[in-house]
């Protein structure tokens, strides 16, 4: 079925589609004591540099020229959502994921397994989702919960800095990187403005594979989340769920994929593509003034009181919580 071009959402800010459950996980995560700390020494660290330069040395960096068709994907959605585009890598493993880092430069990583699993469309989608956590500014706070999961499985909290990750920063990162999520699928959809192809990508990386897709059905898929989740939900059931989300960094697929059909049939999304969102003021992310870091000369990002370039303090009222 051919679908229609989608509609260039001009100056969009990501306020326009920020999860409700997204922005109430991050003022319960900036509540913890000792979060920007952790946010702090990561900026000093470099980890972000350490990671681009790893996918420059081992990855396939995609071009004009190089791997163009994917290329054009990234244009495609770059455009759809009035975004520069950022570097993007194409790295082989057979494992189907993708991720974004980097707040100044932003880049996004393509896994070989995913390219071989989804089609074009889909891979749209996949690129409008990374492109939505770099848009909401999740890049630091998603990286720093990637290595609070690396550092879990090493046996370890410490990561060479004291203590920094507590047992209550812990719970509340892992459950900002869940509601995270949430507004990414929103990005996508908006990104190729094709609910059904996003949906069709979260079915696909739940269990699919090339070889069953085409015996995959997509009522029955849907048919799981009443089954996980049914109204009357309680008891040691509730309990049990509770605890397997608990230590995911991702919710649960299946209500994820049921989400992503229902906001793209809400007055909201029509809304958007309507052309009723709110806008950034100066054309970039939108959000209280950004103070200017004495150290490196670069602009914050307004959400913290240090500089998430350098690690520097910032002057004035910058970390000043906001939705």
């Amino acid at each position: 079925m051919a679908v229609n071009a989608p509609v260039r959402l001009a100056g969009i800010a990501p306020e326009a589609y920020r999860h409700p459950r997204d922005q109430q996980a991050t003022r319960a995560l900036r509540a913890v004591p000792g979060f920007e700390r952790a946010v702090a020494w990561m900026a000093r660290h470099g980890i972000e540099r350490y990671l681009y330069h790893e996918h420059c040395a081992s990855s396939v960096m995609v071009t004009p020229r190089q791997c163009g068709s994917l290329h054009r994907l990234l244009l495609d959605v770059c455009g759809t959502l009035d975004v520069p585009p950022p570097t993007l890598f194409l790295a082989q493993t057979p494992i189907a994921n993708a991720f974004a880092f980097g707040r100044e430069k932003p880049v996004l990583v393509l896994q070989t397994g995913l390219v071989e699993l989804l089609d074009e469309q889909e891979l749209r989608g996949v690129l409008a989702h990374e492109l939505g956590h770099v848009h909401c500014g999740h890049s630091v706070l998603r990286l720093m919960g990637l290595l609070l999961v690396l550092a879990g499985k090493l046996g370890g909290l410490r990561l060479g800095a004291g203590d920094l990750l507590s047992m209550p920063l812990q719970v509340a990162l892992l459950d900002w990187m869940r509601m995270a999520e949430f507004s990414a699928d929103r990005a996508a959809v908006l990104g190729i403005q094709d609910p059904e192809a996003v949906f069709s990508a979260l079915f696909k990386l739940t269990g699919g594979s090339p070889k069953v897709f085409e015996q995959m059905d997509r009522d029955e898929y849907l048919r799981q989340a009443e089954l996980y989740a049914p109204p009357d939900d309680k008891g040691i059931d509730r309990w049990l769920k509770g605890a397997i989300e608990t230590e995911k960094t991702h919710p649960i697929p299946v209500l994820r994929a049921r989400e992503v059909l229902a906001w793209g049939a809400s007055d909201e999304y029509k809304a958007i593509v309507a052309g009723n969102y709110p806008r950034r003021p100066d054309g970039s992310e939108s959000g209280p003034a950004a103070p200017t870091c004495a150290q490196c000369g670069r602009t914050g990002t307004g959400e913290f009181s240090f500089c998430t370039h350098c690690g520097a303090d910032l002057p004035g009222d910058a970390g000043v919580p906001h939705a």
